[in-house]
């Protein structure tokens, strides 16, 4: 159950994060569709009912957070996420989750400055438990 729910969270928190600048750039969603296959497949090996790698729900809740034009902050719904389920948070995953915010912010441009300041929050609450607020 974790891994679904953390597929779910990711989604929405690359979204977010590709959202960032106003759009989403075709380079973006590549990244994250090549990252899945790379970094997320390879973790675990469950399936849903028609036999579908689970890690493909990433690209499921991401699409689907573009359907419904969402603007909420995800990274605030991530977080709570990170601090109910931290002890099922292993390196490798924190690894995967900062490589893949870092290869979708590169992808189109470069890193932003609001790219950036998501990527910086996230870092610090994957290594200390909380995301920074204001006043970096």
């Amino acid at each position: 159950m974790f891994y679904k729910e953390l597929y779910m969270e990711l989604g929405k928190l690359f979204y977010y994060l590709s959202s960032a600048d106003g759009r989403i750039a075709k380079a973006e969603k590549e990244s994250l569709q090549k990252l899945i296959n790379e970094k997320w497949k390879p973790i675990e090996d469950s399936v849903d009912r028609f036999g579908s790698d689970r890690a493909y729900l990433i690209d499921f809740a991401f699409e689907f957070e573009e359907e419904k034009s969402a603007s909420e902050n995800n990274l605030e719904s991530f977080e709570m996420f990170y601090k109910q389920n931290k002890t099922n948070f292993t390196p490798e995953i924190k690894s995967n989750i900062l490589q893949t915010a870092a290869a979708i912010a590169e992808s189109y441009r470069g890193k932003n400055k609001k790219e950036t300041e998501i990527i910086d929050k996230l870092s610090h609450l994957l290594k200390n438990g909380n995301v920074l607020k204001n006043g970096w």
